[in-house]
């Protein structure tokens, strides 16, 4: 009877011991399967990511094109920049989903700071021939490993773009990528290290405070008011002068009229 008793607990101990590894192991293989099934959701969301990114920075290099034969009708729409910096969060994105390190990451990266490039050069331009003010802010940043304080200099620079929409662009890159347009700009401007700084063609190598920016951009709109309050006084002044020229011309005339009749 004890015999009995104890082959049945072994029974039921080992029946125990066979449903738990049968219940593991689904929950392993379950485990598995929706593991996969996330990876592949997750390389498909990225491939469409990546198309979308080709796509946006076609369509912005056309709008470059169309706006290009005059740029003096643009300088008051700023859709084209909005994109641009909508462009960058969907590759910060991607960055972080694939690792700074990834080829596609790269390609894409390096095109889009050649987008910059070009939009920094459109706007250069419109400031020359327009009469247009922004302040242009190019901005060198690095990983955390190699500049700690680049991600404060980020953000202090995205709040100073938000609250003075319609006077500043920033435009931001990886001081690593090597591209030869990119190593022009440095030497020309002398940007040595990460954080850098190039404000309205005056460069920074170092870590610029909320404070300092904004009372450069502040400096620039005080400038550019009293450069156009300047402006409007010498055409007031050319007015008038053309006013004063016409009536003494019409006091000749009418004086001379009044001689012949004499």
């Amino acid at each position: 009877m004890a015999k009995t008793k104890t082959s049945e607990r072994q029974k039921i101990q080992k029946s125990k011991y066979i449903m738990v590894l049968a219940v593991t192991t689904l929950i392993f293989i379950i485990g598995i399967l929706l593991g996969n099934y996330f990876a592949a959701q997750k390389l498909s969301q990225l491939d469409q990511l990546t198309q979308t990114l080709r796509t946006d920075t076609l369509a912005i290099e056309i709008q470059y094109d169309l706006i290009a034969e005059n740029p003096c009708d643009a300088v008051t729409d700023t859709p084209l920049a909005e994109q641009l910096y909508e462009l960058a969060t969907k590759l910060d994105y991607m960055e972080s989903r694939l690792g700074e390190d990834d080829e596609t990451v790269l390609d894409l990266k390096e095109y889009y700071m050649l987008l910059e490039l070009r939009h920094w050069m459109f706007n250069k331009k419109t400031n020359l021939q327009c009469g247009d003010d922004k302040s242009l802010i190019l901005y060198f940043y690095a990983n955390k490993d190699d500049c700690p304080s680049c991600e404060q200099q980020g953000f202090i620079l995205t709040w100073l773009r938000k609250n003075y929409p319609e006077n500043v662009l920033v435009y931001a890159f990886d001081y690593n990528i090597e591209n030869t347009a990119l190593d022009t700009i440095k030497t020309i401007y002398g940007v040595e290290n990460t954080p850098a700084v190039v404000f309205n063609e005056q460069a920074y190598n170092h870590f610029l405070t909320k404070s300092e920016l904004e009372a450069f951009t502040i400096q620039v709109m005080e400038d550019a008011k009293a450069k156009q309050e300047l402006d409007t006084n010498l055409n007031e002044t050319e007015a008038l002068k053309e006013l004063v020229e016409k009536t003494l011309q019409e006091l000749d005339a009418e004086k001379e009229a009044n001689n012949s009749d004499n």
